[in-house]
């Protein structure tokens, strides 16, 4: 198996910062036309580290208008308009690269310095980049689906309560742009968005496929193949209307074949490759089948293999499917090794079993070339493409940690690195600097007036507009001024949290009076909160892998609660949680209801069971539980307390209450209300920890009684940044326990 260094992805990079980091200003210079160049440095926890430049001209000893960020960190990419522009998002807003006029300009740019924990969501870009869709947060975890227009920047709302994910979107595009088919409320829809924004489009009742989610339908030629129970189906582009205005009486499609169990649309994915010869699926995220495709038949189909994740490596995180032009499929997988170490990715070749071809260490998803044919991975300071077929390494392009890459077509990459921006020609191997994306500092220059800005070994100088860059053949150091005999500029302390300084206009002509160049920046702000995470681990481990992966990308610590129960089915489970640097404690040693249970719950009770637990604990992993529990499903009685207290334990009170049922349930003293979803229980969270002060969030790591409930660890990251952006810190639940 070909071995890849280290690859790096973006979530890796982000596991390293510190809880304690916030916004802090660098270098500044300040010229004879009262205009500043700076640098701010934004530093928080599941959000990369940078410094930007950043431009005001002074009036009156303050900015004119809000700053304008100069630079622009490639957090997301998309090429727009037929290839025209690039497309290039972060926090503060969204910037395009025009290659007709070789220009960076803002289209939107927020007035502040974000303070946001949340990362961006991804935008769905039509392949020809006419048009995109993406999700407007209107809540915790739930948006509305907007398509919009790239050259006219028209917007129209597809779906009002989508659900919000940072990895994906309900929508899946046609290969040549004319349709787009996306999910709403537990259906599978279609569009034109020509017809659409024309107010043509047929009504939505009309353009419905059937039940299920974004994950029942593919694009695979000319056609839609659809998963509805266990029947595949296979649907002409051509007769897409015709399916949708007469699906009552013609049906869904033609039948292409059966498959051996139901397809769960909440947990299942399959993809056909573009000749539509093969079907393959992930089923559970487990288990990966491979059938053939032999025309139109209601038979069973015939399947080449079927394999379930079977690995004393680690459990699986995620998984995808590449196909090669011949129709053979591979297979990307991200796994969680048991033995505590970064995340693990690999390539397998998925003919008549899983053949490993690669592996390589915390691995993001390959950016994939649009006919499929070749994968781009980034490696560190490396970025590597290879061809799916042979999966040989056919270049490779080095100088800078990568953030994000798009394909424009399949020889040219655009990468966006930490410092720049760049494009490479994969077939040549050139590459060249658009603009940089960091600062590392920032100058006037002497001769020109221009302003010029470093990032790491590379210098560029922004002309008269301030949105043209050029790459000087020898830059020159330049005089750097904090005067200019009419204001000074320092860098001073602030009473905010968010800050760690601030930069201040000193007017030195007539009456003295300093201002903040960011007023917020200087403003004293209530200290933040403390909140924790508890990860109830009772009878299964199916959320553990992304759970793990959640509190290594915000680099926050969890605590998690072990009954005997779980150390027993899941030694491994449980070592490696063990090793991972999160606190470990009790959750008794049975699941017993200690309010509704027939044995009596004493001082003596309580002590053997908890002792218990710890030698179960003991002998799996060699170490010792935490002095913290909490009663199963959060159901104390006084005694149970008292006794634990007794025993030298403190007790974890939940912040909601009881989580039996894959923590989705809310407890009431007579009763279990199921949360609508996700949404609502993160809603519910963030209402109860902001009425307390703080809190436990209770999280189960799985449930083996209701696997088709919805699970709030699948989007774990939702509800680590809404507590974060709420205000509160993450800390152990021993810092909130009684």
């Amino acid at each position: 198996m070909t071995k890849l260094r280290a690859l790096c992805c973006l979530f890796v990079s982000l596991a390293v910062l510190p809880l304690s980091a916030g916004i802090s200003f660098g270098s500044a210079d300040l010229n004879d036309k009262d205009e500043i160049l700076f640098t701010v440095r934004r530093d928080f926890p599941g959000t990369p580290s940078y410094r930007s430049l950043f431009y005001a001209k002074l009036v009156n000893g303050a900015p004119a208008e809000s700053p304008k960020a100069l630079t622009c960190y490639p957090e997301r990419m998309e090429l727009l308009s037929h290839g025209r522009v690039l497309q290039i998002r972060n926090r503060a807003g969204t910037a395009r690269y025009s290659f007709e006029t070789d220009t960076l300009e803002w289209s939107e740019q927020a007035d502040t310095i974000p303070l946001d924990s949340m990362p961006l969501f991804p935008r769905a870009v039509s392949p020809d980049g006419a048009w995109s869709c993406f999700v407007v947060k209107t809540g915790f975890a739930e948006g509305t689906l907007i398509f919009e227009n790239s050259a006219t920047g028209r917007r129209t709302a597809l779906d009002p309560h989508a659900s919000v994910s940072y990895d994906s979107l309900p929508v899946k595009w046609a290969p040549d742009s004319s349709l787009v088919l996306y999910a709403k409320d537990g259906k599978v829809c279609f569009c034109s968005p020509d017809a659409l924004f024309r107010g043509v489009e047929i009504d939505e009742a009309y353009r419905e496929i059937g039940p299920g989610s974004i994950d029942s339908v593919c694009w695979a030629g000319g056609s839609v193949f659809y998963i509805d129970g266990d029947m595949l189906y296979k649907i002409n582009v051509k007769e897409l209307y015709t399916t949708g205005l007469y699906s009552a009486v013609i049906g869904r499609g033609t039948p292409a074949g059966r498959l051996p169990e139901p397809f769960d649309p909440s947990r299942d994915v399959f993809s056909v490759d573009k000749n539509g010869t093969s079907l393959f699926l992930i089923k559970s995220g487990k288990i990966f089948s491979r059938y053939l495709l032999r025309g139109n038949s209601a038979d069973y189909l015939p399947a080449v293999f079927s394999r379930p994740y079977v690995s004393d490596s680690g459990p699986l995180i995620d998984a995808a499917v590449l196909w090669d032009s011949d129709g053979t499929p591979y297979v990307w997988m991200r796994i969680m090794p048991y033995s505590g170490s970064k995340a693990m990715a690999a390539v397998y070749r998925a003919s008549d079993s899983l053949s490993p071809l690669l592996s390589a260490e915390n691995s993001c998803r390959p950016v994939i070339s649009p006919d499929g044919s070749r994968a781009a991975f980034f490696s560190g300071s490396t970025v590597y493409v290879y061809d799916v077929a042979s999966w040989k390494r056919i270049g490779e392009l080095a100088g800078e940690n990568t953030v994000s890459a798009v394909w424009d077509g399949n020889d040219t990459l655009y990468v966006g690195g930490e410092r720049s921006v760049r494009r490479w020609n994969v077939a040549s191997g050139t590459s060249s600097a658009l603009f940089l994306s960091s600062a590392s500092s920032c100058s006037w220059d002497d001769k020109t007036g221009r302003a010029t800005v470093t990032a790491g070994n590379k210098t560029f100088s922004l002309d008269a507009s301030l949105k043209k860059w050029t790459e000087p053949p020898s830059p020159r150091e330049n005089t750097v001024s904090m005067q200019n005999g009419r204001y000074r500029l320092f860098f001073g302390t602030t009473p905010s949290p968010h800050y760690e300084n601030a930069l201040y206009v000193r007017t030195l002509s007539g009456k003295a009076v300093t201002k903040a160049v960011f007023p917020e920046s200087a403003q004293k702000t209530p200290p933040r909160k403390k909140a924790a995470l508890a990860f109830d681990a009772y009878d299964s481990a199916d959320g553990l892998p992304l759970i793990l992966s959640a509190l290594d990308t915000y680099n926050i610590r969890g605590t998690f609660f072990f009954n005997g129960e779980f150390i027993r089915r899941y030694p491994k489970e449980t070592k490696q949680i063990s090793l991972s640097g999160n606190t470990c404690a009790s959750l008794f040693f049975s699941e017993l209801d200690f309010t509704k249970s027939p044995f009596v719950i004493d001082e003596d009770f309580i002590r053997r069971g908890l002792a218990r637990n710890e030698d179960e604990f003991f002998r799996c992993t060699g170490k010792e539980l935490s002095l913290l529990w909490h009663a199963p499903f959060y159901r104390a009685t006084a005694a149970a307390r008292k006794a634990g207290k007794k025993a030298g334990y403190a007790y974890a009170e939940s912040v909601i209450g009881d989580m039996r049922n894959g923590a989705n349930t809310r407890y009431d003293p007579s009763t279990y209300t199921e949360y609508r979803n996700t949404a609502d229980f993160i809603e519910s969270c963030l209402a109860s920890l902001s009425e307390n002060g703080g809190g436990i969030v209770p999280v189960s790591v799985g449930s083996s009684r209701d696997p088709a409930n919805e699970r709030v660890y699948q989007k774990l990251d939702l509800l680590i940044s809404a507590i974060l952006d709420a205000g509160f810190d993450i800390v152990g639940a021993d810092e909130l326990s009684e």
